[in-house]
């Protein structure tokens, strides 16, 4: 069994892991983006030497100065782009610092919130205990009981009455001659026929005794309205009687002070609800800063792509077979060599650009992973599987899940489904509705799957029969067809989040 908030922590480590991955991914980057720009140096250096050796042949004056503005410029750019880099580099190091002092932050007031959240259900625990020794109070519960043990035979009454309408009634429908007199309403005010068809339809009704037939049959049809009446009766009667005992509940409740931890238990959860929108702010700093810092390292953005272009503008002009031909007519071979390392820089640049492809998939992949994960604890967080009521029966299911979305084996949205099929709602020594839906409204149980929380949801999102009160019995749940009513959803702890 593994508790909610341990699962959170785990949740915590993951995108502590993934967050190093991308930080790794990003400084692989920045490695391939400075060799780049080193290269980029090395040719604009080569390029200058050479037009020093073959300046009067190769270029005219303009060129030359063209070229030289054009060096300058870039070098400058270069420069402009490692201290850009830096910059960025030490804006993602203050956002992460920001997001880690954050969520230390909110293990210190989870510890808070869980331990008002216990106090809280010691006090409850012992005003249920006190009540099972009040009068008064089990003269209510004992009402409610039988009032729904009331509502119960009423219910199984009608259901017999339906069924049993249907049964007898089947002979009378099916017949065609009483169906035909029956739609035409003989023997009814309402009944109109020319007299030639009125003297058949006479006939017709004596044959078959039409009029103690359809006596009988309108008796049948009015039973099960008449006890679904009495069901509605006795049924709203035991609703008053429960609305009756929960406010005697709250009252015994806030007599023994448990309001006043209620109370400061939901203002817990308010200060760790606004750690968490601080959380989530920072860490969309983060990843507008990594975008930045990623993008620019890539050679995308910032001074650096300024600088390529500018230097493809220029050297551009000038093809490895051109300056391989004009290196030949002189009489030294240092821009021969100078040729040659222009070809190897040209060949180290492809196969940095190659591995820049790869590694800009891998970063995005992680990107994404990251991303993934913090939208997984958002959700896991919102829908407070973290309260003190969630837990994870199954050990191993959280590792698992996000094993494979570290991985990238799994999405976000599978794997949140899986933690949802997994979560159960921790079971407690009093009834879970006790004090009604008023008292427990803003305290935090984990949701269900349609998003609503509280109440007797399990884990999987199906609705839990209602635990039962002492000395009540439970109620068993009811199926009328084709009336669908329900008892009405207020009482005890059963819905409202706030914890």
């Amino acid at each position: 069994m593994t508790s909610g908030r341990d699962v959170l922590h785990k949740i915590d480590a993951a995108i502590a892991e993934a967050r190093g991955s991308v930080g790794d991914a990003n400084q692989a980057a920045s490695e391939r983006a400075s060799r780049i720009a080193a290269i980029e140096r090395a040719e604009a250096d080569a390029y200058r030497s050479i037009a020093a050796i073959r300046i009067d042949s190769l270029q005219t004056d303009e060129l030359t100065r063209s070229l030289g503005r054009a060096d300058e410029e870039a070098e400058r750019l270069i420069g402009d782009h490692e201290r850009h880099l830096g910059d960025l580099a030490r804006a993602m190091a203050e956002a992460q610092s920001r997001i880690e002092t954050l969520e230390s932050e909110r293990r210190r007031r989870e510890s808070a919130l869980h331990e008002t959240i216990a106090a809280h259900d010691r006090a409850v625990e012992k005003t249920n205990t006190r009540l099972e020794k009040d009068e008064l109070y089990q003269t209510r519960a004992r009402a409610l009981e039988e009032a729904n043990a009331v509502v119960e035979r009423a219910d199984a009454k009608l259901e017999l009455v339906r069924s049993d309408r249907k049964e007898k009634g089947a002979p009378y429908e099916n017949d065609p001659l009483f169906s035909y007199l029956y739609k035409r309403k003989f023997g009814t005010k309402d009944y109109r026929a020319f007299f030639l068809f009125a003297a058949l339809d006479r006939w017709v009704a004596g044959l078959i005794r039409y009029r103690d037939a359809r006596l009988n049959y309108d008796r049948l049809l009015e039973l099960p309205e008449r006890f679904a009446d009495h069901a509605d009766q006795v049924e709203a009667a035991a609703s008053a009687l429960e609305d009756d005992l929960e406010a005697y509940e709250r009252g015994a409740l806030e007599r023994d002070g448990v309001n006043k931890l209620r109370d400061k238990a939901r203002a817990a959860r308010d200060v760790l609800e606004k750690t968490d929108t601080d959380i989530n702010e920072a860490e969309a700093k983060y990843q507008t800063i990594a975008n930045d810092h990623q993008r620019a390292a890539a050679g995308e953005g910032g001074p650096l792509e300024k600088a390529r272009a500018l230097l493809a503008n220029v050297l551009s002009e000038r093809s490895i077979p051109d300056l391989k031909i004009l290196a030949a007519q002189t009489l030294t071979l240092e821009d021969d060599h100078l040729v040659d390392d222009l070809v190897r820089l040209r060949r180290e640049r492809m196969e940095i650009d190659e591995s820049r492809r790869s590694l800009s998939k891998t970063l995005e992949n992680q990107s994404t992973i990251l991303g993934e994960l913090e939208t997984l604890r958002r959700k896991y967080k919102s829908a407070r599987y973290d309260s003190p009521y969630s837990e994870f029966p199954d050990r191993g299911i959280v590792s698992v899940v996000l094993s494979e979305l570290l991985r990238g084996a799994v999405r976000e949205r599978d794997a949140w489904r899986r933690l949802q099929r997994a979560q159960r709602r921790r079971k407690r020594n009093w009834s879970d509705d006790f004090g009604g839906e008023e008292w427990r409204d803003g305290f935090g149980l984990p949701q269900d799957w349609s998003g609503t929380s509280g109440g007797n949801w399990s884990g999987s999102g199906v609705r839990l029969p209602r635990p039962p009160r002492i000395p009540r019995t439970p109620r068993a749940p009811r199926v009328r067809i084709p009336r669908s009513r329900g008892r009405r959803g207020k009482g005890g702890f059963k819905t409202g989040g706030g914890f």
